[in-house]
């Protein structure tokens, strides 16, 4: 096996729900316990350079950020990066963007605020995340309903006051909203997550399959033409389930993972592990609940390595650390 060059893992989360009052939501999903040990104990054998912390869908942005950084600080843990929580379209955005940067003064790079909508939460019987229930989020189609776009983008638009990026989490049917929203306000700069979501393929070749991959390509290809917008590489099990098993599936994954570095080039594209509460073993952190796949962080990497290994020497870092380095600003 080839040896992997430093890593810089650009998405995965850190929660103490028994512990933390700012992590109410997640205690009331039963969600277990994920800290600095258990995640160094997953990336065992990874020459992980730094990562970026991402919210976890706090009640509370900034006390969720104050706790990272202060993890950071003491040493127990890799984070250079700290990606917040801002409930973008309360009238109150501006006042929680304040908090929120005084919070994570070190740290802070950027803000996410889940924005996954496909109708009416279902317990994950179609694409609309379970952020969308939180409260205060507003169970709405922040990017695509009439009344409600405005209010997330008035929020939104803050972003670029205080130098922070956007992490944009959304179904395929909503990047094309997104993109004509980012194109608007160059000034801030994009991050999505998970390839864009493409969701639950078959990779049987039939019509459904089809059907999602023309309009995930073409929101990408929106996005790709704006060049404040870059793309993180991760839970690809959610993208095509049970992956890991099969060949057929990881070739059809591999295509689309090279698909994407090819539209967007590899300067605007890092990996990622999403790697959170599912122990050294990736069921949650790659599939996001859907049916196990079974590696550690090294060999999703691996992984990763295995796909890309013909690239040049400079595409490869941009891969691994140097994307997420620069859009990070990680070592400024």
């Amino acid at each position: 096996m080839a040896t992997l060059p430093p890593i810089v893992d650009a998405h995965h989360h850190f929660y103490d729900p028994p512990a933390n009052q700012f992590q109410s939501f997640l205690r009331s999903l039963g969600v277990p316990r994920w800290m600095p040990p258990q995640y160094t104990a997953a990336a065992a054998g990874v020459d992980l350079a730094a990562s970026v912390h991402v919210e976890a869908m706090p009640d509370d942005g900034a006390a969720e950020a104050a706790w990272v950084e202060q993890l950071a600080a003491a040493g127990e843990c890799r984070v250079k990066a700290i990606v917040g929580n801002c409930k973008l379209p309360r009238l109150s955005a501006a006042q929680e963007l304040e908090a929120l940067v005084a919070a994570a003064p070190s740290l802070l790079r950027g803000v996410r605020f889940i924005l996954c909508h496909d109708g009416p939460f279902d317990g994950g019987q179609n694409a609309t995340h379970v952020a969308s229930t939180a409260p205060g989020h507003g169970n709405v189609d922040y990017l695509r309903d009439p009344h409600a776009a405005p209010m997330f983008e008035r929020g939104f638009r803050l972003l670029a006051l205080h130098n922070l990026s956007f992490d944009l989490q959304c179904c395929p049917a909503q990047l094309p909203a997104a993109a004509e929203l980012f194109r608007r306000h160059a000034a801030v700069p994009v991050a999505i997550n998970h390839l864009g979501k493409l969701r639950h393929l078959a990779a049987d070749g039939g019509e459904a399959d089809a059907a999602k991959l023309a309009e995930w390509r073409r929101g990408m290809g929106m996005m790709a033409e704006l060049r404040h917008v870059n793309v993180k590489i991760s839970m690809l099990g959610y993208v095509v389930p049970g992956w890991t098993e099969s060949a057929e599936k990881e070739d059809l994954l591999r295509q689309l993972v090279l698909e994407t570095i090819q539209l967007f080039g590899a300067e605007r594209c890092m990996f990622a592990s999403n790697w959170h509460g599912s122990g050294a073993h990736g069921t949650i952190s790659i599939s996001d609940g859907g049916p196990p796949c079974d590696m550690t962080i090294l060999e999703l990497y691996q992984r990763y390595h295995s796909w890309v290994h013909h690239l040049s020497s400079y595409e490869q870092e941009r891969l691994f650390s140097g994307t997420a380095k620069q859009f990070y600003r990680i070592d400024e």
